[in-house]
């Protein structure tokens, strides 16, 4: 298994665009769950070969990959 990593910075600013993108939901989006989705979920899913995309992959491509009902848990 990879190990991927996120700055809390980079987890803010992506937190922030998932505010923006999922309005309703906004509330509930904070950056700690974000990092730690965003970790978990590459480490199972992504390429090794890109390990640094958490920390360098486009802010738009990371919103398009998150599961916003896993990320909040309210997956049925």
């Amino acid at each position: 298994m990879e190990c991927y990593m996120m700055s809390r910075s980079r987890a803010k600013a992506l937190a922030e665009a998932l505010r923006k993108k999922h309005r309703r939901r906004a509330k509930a989006i904070d950056a700690d769950s974000v990092r730690i989705y965003c970790i978990t979920n590459a480490e199972q899913e992504r390429e090794p070969l890109d390990d640094d995309w958490l920390e360098t992959g486009p802010i738009s491509e990371l919103v398009a990959w998150i599961d916003i009902e896993k990320l909040l848990g309210t997956r049925h």
